[in-house]
């Protein structure tokens, strides 16, 4: 039995959701444990190519059950477009399960995000996708939210909505939104019910069944630490904890159970949204590590900010995290650069800082890098560490020493089987 934890290492997009989608051809269970549909796996499998937002990664094995877990926000109607899409392809997806507990992303949620984002002044906007995640986890924090459990009851939805429908149209007037009304948000509930009524319940059990029978479970989180709202650029920040902490609270499940955290750790820096984001290129080679990498977001399609690997960051979200492994990603895509560099300092008001600092010193931060020569060809069928190049090894043996943490899994290429296990 064992409960590893997949977490983001960086700004997000490290490839998270092809690590899951590995390892969930052998896991009992997978729990996605914190966020919404405001940041997506792109997942490749022999069923084709997904961009999954709610959905967990583990839902393309039919032996494991999927669980959306309390910490999560959901919208079901995103829920709806994911499953069609995969039952499309002939995937069953009667094991998904989403607990009780999880609040829902309503379409006044998402009108206030677009509107709230746009009146940001003052280069403080954080780049959010506008799913409405935010006021989302804002009415949780508020005690206004609307939790899963409670489309099943008729009675006490109504009166929730009642209850809190002249704030939220106050605040949808203030922008000059289209107005709720209860009987229409009751209708979009009552179609949710039909459909996952009987997906809606207390995974506690199921959870706890799963670990006292020594199953395998894989925690799934979403984005990285550096959008984490604690630990990340705040203000440019996702509402939630992206991180190894989160996944214990969002899932349910004690941190003493828990006997691997991975880190999933992409061999150069992306981003999407605002920020700082000391590493970015914005030159010729930053394109071409977009164009060469695709890097466009699975959510929106905005193309990422991209720059070499921050390795301040990495070793920071190692110790936040607590990663017993990494898992590295995107080698293949590094095969033409015939150089390369690494972070390993930021230059702050004349002073080399080793350690991350918070969003204002970011913000002020030069990176200082090491410069590493280029490999210049293909790892695409590498399958074990003897098949990559000398100087390939050499690279990513100094991001594991750098971050500090063994390396696990190196990912080079999309497909299932293009990757290297240590």
């Amino acid at each position: 039995m064992s409960v590893t934890a997949i977490v983001g290492a960086q700004w997000g997009d490290e490839g998270k959701g092809r690590v899951v989608d590995y390892l969930a051809q052998k896991a009992d269970m997978v729990i996605r444990f914190q966020g919404g549909d405001n940041a997506g796996h792109t997942v490749i499998n022999d069923a084709g190519k997904f961009a999954l937002h709610i959905v967990p990664s583990g839902i393309f094995n039919p032996e494991t059950v999927c669980i959306v877990g309390a910490g999560t926000v959901v919208n079901f109607n995103t829920m709806s477009e994911e499953l069609d899409a995969v039952q499309a392809k002939g995937v069953l997806t009667d094991n998904l399960f989403i607990d009780r507990r999880a609040h829902l992303i309503l379409p006044y949620h998402r009108l206030l995000d677009g509107a709230e984002e746009e009146s940001k002044k003052g280069g403080l906007a954080a780049g959010t996708t506008k799913r409405g995640v935010g006021p989302a986890y804002s009415d949780k924090v508020n005690r206004v939210g609307i939790r899963a459990s409670d489309i099943l009851d008729e009675t006490r939805l109504r009166k929730l909505f009642e209850a809190m429908i002249e704030k939220k149209n106050r605040d949808l007037a203030h922008y000059d939104l289209p107005l709720s009304d209860v009987d229409s948000l009751m209708a979009l509930c009552a179609s949710w019910k039909e459909r996952y009524g009987d997906k809606i319940i207390d995974t506690v059990p199921l959870i706890k069944h799963a670990i006292e029978n020594n199953k395998d479970i894989v925690l799934e989180g979403q984005l990285g630490i550096m959008r984490d709202i604690d630990w990340g650029i705040y203000p440019y920040s996702t509402s939630s904890n992206p991180t190894a902490g989160g996944a214990t609270s969002g899932a349910g499940i004690s941190p003493r159970r828990i006997d691997e955290v991975i880190g999933v750790v992409k061999v150069y820096s992306t981003s999407v949204g605002g920020g700082p984001f000391p590493t970015e290129l914005l030159d010729a080679t930053g394109e071409k590590l977009r164009s060469v990498g695709s890097e466009f977001g699975a959510t929106t399609g905005r193309p990422r900010r991209c720059g070499w690997f921050d390795a301040v960051a990495a070793s920071f979200s190692c110790w936040i995290n607590g990663f017993t492994h990494i898992a590295l990603t995107k080698l293949d895509i590094l095969d033409t650069f015939e150089e390369l560099k690494i972070c390993t300092g930021y230059m702050i008001d004349g002073q080399l800082v080793t350690d991350l600092p918070d969003t204002i010193g970011q913000e002020k931060a030069e990176p200082v890098y090491e410069t590493w020569e280029g490999w210049m060809e293909s790892t695409e069928e590498a399958r074990t560490w003897n098949d990559l190049p000398a100087k390939a090894q050499a690279y990513l043996n100094r991001l594991a020493e750098l971050t500090g943490a063994q390396i696990r899994y190196i990912s080079v290429g999309p497909e299932r089987d293009q990757i290297i296990i240590m």
